[in-house]
This record gives structure tokens, C-alpha cells and sequence, in this order.
């Protein structure tokens, strides 16, 4: 793969791969993304019944494939030969994409539970995804585990505790600092709508990152970075003027 003639910093994160450019947590929207500058993004990651970690948002097939059928409930071999849609991709996959670039990237994979499940249940998922990643990615460019599930951070912390993690929250949450020296978080991902500069401040205070989600306008992207956050998450291509 060629490199774009400048690429966006890795503050800039591409939202479920780039869900702008194509089908969203797709080998179509993350090689589109690449070419567009990206070199940070994000994927949702799912188990299938037999243990292989693949990238999907919802728990059911229904939006992305017309299925009805709970994803989790689904073996490998069934779930990337779904007719419709785009084709569901591994965890393996998407790391092999990444390789494509000639440049470093950076990825955050947010471990996406069902929502219904146990916390026996979110934790084995966390323990499984992490064990894959860790796997897979090794030393080099150490992916990013978050989730919004507690259980989910704990299993990713004790199958793969070298592999930096995130909690992922709507607004800033009471007892935040006591979770993240628990779980040993390195960072909290809060919703834009939902949080402000002075806790922005707070979390780095603390010594954490933070990164918000999602902004699409270049004006809003502009005010985030400038109020201390290390990464943005957005669906946009913002113009690279909104940068200078």
C-alpha cells in the first residue's frame, strides 16, 4: 500500500475502522481509512461459540446481514460465510490489514459484550480476546483493550496483563479512581456529549489518558485536542486544516 502524501496524527481515531469510508469494522472501510491518513483506529470485537475473535458491533447479525441470529451464538466457519453484508473479518485479519501500512498504527479494540450475558460470561470473553490479541500483535504496536464491561477488563487483565487497557464510560463515573488503580487502566474513553475540559484534567492528573467519542465536526475535533485529549474518535475525514 502506498502512503497518503500526509498522514492525520494518531489523535485522530477511525471509528469502527472508518465507518464513513465503508461498511463499518471492515477490511473496505480500514484499507479506505489508510489511504485517507488514518493511522489510529478503532474496531469492535465480538467471540463466536468456538472462541475466534471477530469484529462486529451488535449482538445480532440482523443490521450488518439481515440475520436474526445472535452472532456469539455462531461458530467461526458459519459466520464469515454469511451471505450479505461484508464479510465479517477475524481478529487475525484486521491485524494483517494493518500490516499493509508502512507506517506504524495503533488500534483499540473495544471487547464488545452481548448484553445479556453473565459476568462469568464477559470475563471468559475479556480473558479470550486479550489471550488473541496478545497473541497476535506481540511486543510490537500493542493494541488497546477497552470495554464498558467491568468483568470484560478484568479477564483482559489476567490473561494478558501486559496489554494496556480502557474503560470505556458515558460520562465520568463516581469511584473512577479507584476502578482504574484496580484494574490498572492506562486510560478512560468518555462520550464527548458527556464530559468536559476540567475532567479531561482530572484524568490526566491522575496519570491516564483520555480520549473521547464520537466527534464528526472539525470544529468540535479542534476543541477536544486543544482541551488535552489524546485521541478523538470520529466517523469523519476531518480537512487537514483543522490541525494547523
Amino acid at each position: 500500500m502506498n502512503a497518503p502524501a500526509a498522514s492525520l496524527p494518531q489523535a485522530l481515531i477511525a471509528h469502527r475502522l472508518g465507518a464513513a469510508l465503508g461498511p463499518e469494522n471492515s477490511g473496505q472501510a480500514c484499507r479506505a481509512a489508510l489511504r485517507a491518513g488514518f493511522r489510529a483506529f478503532e474496531c469492535d470485537v465480538k467471540l463466536s461459540t468456538d472462541g475466534e475473535a471477530f469484529l462486529l458491533h451488535d449482538d445480532s447479525l440482523l443490521r450488518s446481514h439481515g440475520c436474526p441470529l445472535r452472532a456469539s451464538a455462531l461458530p467461526w466457519r458459519r459466520l464469515r460465510a454469511l451471505p450479505g453484508g461484508a464479510p465479517l473479518a477475524s481478529l487475525r485479519q484486521l491485524r494483517d490489514w494493518l500490516r499493509e501500512c508502512p507506517e506504524p498504527t495503533w488500534v483499540n479494540l473495544e471487547i464488545k459484550v452481548d448484553d445479556d450475558v453473565s459476568a462469568v460470561l464477559q470475563a471468559h470473553w475479556g480473558r479470550r480476546i486479550a489471550q488473541q490479541a496478545a497473541a497476535l500483535w506481540g511486543d510490537a504496536q500493542a493494541p488497546l483493550l477497552s470495554s464498558f464491561s467491568l468483568p470484560a477488563l478484568q479477564g483482559a487483565e489476567a490473561a494478558a496483563p501486559g496489554l494496556p487497557r480502557a474503560w470505556l464510560c458515558d460520562h465520568l463515573p463516581h469511584g473512577w479512581r479507584g476502578v482504574a488503580q484496580a484494574l490498572r487502566l492506562s486510560a478512560l474513553h468518555l462520550a464527548a456529549a458527556g464530559c468536559t475540559a476540567a475532567e479531561l484534567a482530572q484524568l490526566r492528573a491522575a496519570g491516564l489518558q483520555a480520549r473521547v467519542y464520537t466527534v464528526n465536526d472539525p470544529v468540535q475535533l479542534r476543541r477536544w485536542l486543544d482541551a488535552g485529549a489524546q485521541g478523538v474518535f470520529t466517523d469523519a475525514v476531518p480537512p487537514r486544516g483543522v490541525l494547523e
